[in-house]
């Protein structure tokens, strides 16, 4: 196998690793504990099994008390007098059963005599009505609403198209039913023992539970008790035996160890590469250099020799061929180099700045840039001297490069650390946006270099948009004492 370092290729080899080995965990935890997968189902089939006896019984009881109201209303309503008869109905109810009937847009029931209307059906009877106006013919809908003195299970039903639509509705008070209820309950759970109940009604409100347990599973009900969770606890929770779990983590730990060791054996690669590389570089530098000295000779002996046009000109030739094959140095050094962490030094950063600019003025002239150096650091720090010319150099030859025109360089201090700010004119945010995630890219090398020494040295890098520009921020750690 090649090793070619690196994260991806170190984990992609620890995945070749840890399928088969995964693989053999699975098989091995299914083989010591293959009645976990039947235990689980069997808890989750007993549990829905109760969960639906205890539901029906519930509903049914509800069921069974809405439809013998209505039985009652109905036969009311048959009577010679509907009104008289219908009274005495909701009255042997205590007032827990509320009547609407409309025929049309007319109400026949109750009576729109408000001496004939108890008053606390007043807002019962606007929440039946609510109810009613938005059936469709053949509707039939029942459920839950709110009241102070408690809940009130309804039905509704519509008959028949406008204008000869009939509209129905019962409403049986809670204090109706939960008795009845609660007592159909009680007996289910008698003869359901091991398990514990509650019943929470469409208000998230217990109104009813047998029982103590730990965990339990809700079951949200439908028909007679919509909007009503019953929980359930009681069904034995399967547990995964200790042989079983070890299956699953050895392997875990296995693959965890191989990984360390791949990163190991990656970084160690990754390690070697880098000196030889370094060493590569610092010898070709070298090689580089020495033609680039004794070009620089022979151009100084022609320019000496004579003044003629001829020479002149083979002069600016040599000297374009140098400055090239310096830059390729330079560039060359630039990709290689390791950020350093340098030792202090003490020197006025505002003057450095403005020395170091003025030896690069004839370069910037040449690109058409105008570079102003303004300090708000008075007097001498002790800084990384050598992390603050190589930050500077970069980022005033990255803004020449990229963006000439006007640079603006300022030196300034904040919190213990030296701040550098090089702005330039140039294309604003997505060039900042480009020079920064693109370091493999010519104009993305010297940023990475302003980067890793600024971290290296106790400081950091950022960019942001200037509105025209980018404006680059380095830091660098001074010493206050």
């Amino acid at each position: 196998m090649v090793w070619r370092g690196g994260w991806v290729e170190t984990a992609r080899t620890a995945l070749l690793f840890a399928l088969p080995l995964a693989l053999a965990a699975l098989l091995g935890a299914q083989a010591l504990d293959a009645d976990y997968v039947v235990l689980r189902e069997k808890a989750r089939r007993d549990t829905a099994r109760v969960a639906d006896a205890f539901s029906g019984a519930a509903v049914n009881e509800v069921t069974e008390l809405a439809a013998f109201a209505n039985l009652k209303v109905e036969k009311a309503w048959g009577d010679a007098y509907p009104d008289a008869a219908l009274w005495r109905v909701i009255y042997s109810y205590d007032l827990g059963l509320l009547v609407l009937k409309r025929q049309g847009d007319r109400v026949v029931f109750p009576p729109e005599d408000p001496l004939a209307m108890p008053k606390m059906w007043e807002d019962k009877l606007r929440a039946l009505t609510a109810i009613a106006d938005l059936l469709r013919e053949g509707d039939f809908v029942n459920g839950w609403f709110p009241n102070i003195a408690g809940e009130y299970y309804f039905e509704c039903r519509r008959t028949g198209a406008a204008p000869e639509r009939a509209e129905n509705c019962i409403a049986l008070a809670s204090a109706q039913i939960f008795p009845t209820l609660f007592g159909v309950l009680d007996e289910f759970a008698a003869v359901t023992p091991g398990w514990a109940f509650r019943l929470r009604d469409p208000f998230d409100r217990i109104v009813w539970s047998k029982g103590a347990g730990e965990t339990f599973e809700a079951f949200t009900q439908s028909g007679a008790l919509h909007g009503w969770v019953v929980e359930l606890s009681g069904a034995p929770a399967p547990k995964r035996g200790a042989l079983g779990r070890l299956a699953l983590a050895a392997p875990l730990a296995l693959v965890w160890l191989l990984l360390v060791f791949l990163a190991r054996r990656a970084q160690e690669a990754q390690a070697r590469e880098s000196a030889a590389r370094m060493t590569l570089l610092t010898q070709l530098s070298h090689d580089l250099r020495t033609p680039l000295a004794n070009l620089k000779l022979y151009a100084e002996l022609i320019r000496r020799k004579g003044d003629g046009p001829e020479l002149s000109r083979y002069c600016a030739v040599l000297s374009d061929e140098i400055d090239r094959l310096d830059a390729l140095a330079g560039a060359t050094l630039s990709q290689g180099a390791a950020p350093v962490a340098y030792a202090l030094g003490t020197a006025d950063p505002g003057a450095l700045a403005r020395e170091i600019v003025a030896r690069y003025q004839s370069l910037l002239a040449s690109s058409n840039c105008v570079c102003a150096v303004t300090s708000a650091v008075a007097g001498a720090r002790r800084f990384a001297i050598p992390a603050f010319e190589r930050i500077l150099i970069n980022l005033v030859d990255n803004a020449r490069k990229y963006a000439p025109g006007p640079i603006e360089v300022t030196v300034g201090e904040s919190g213990g650390l030296l701040v550098l700010t090089v702005r330039d004119h140039g294309g604003g945010q997505a060039v900042a946006g480009e020079k920064l995630a693109a370091p493999q890219r010519s104009h993305g090398v010297g940023l990475s270099i302003v980067r890793e020494l600024a971290r290296a040295n106790g400081g950091g890098f950022a960019l942001s948009a200037a509105h025209p520009g980018v404006l680059a921020r380095a830091t660098l750690r001074m010493d206050v004492s």
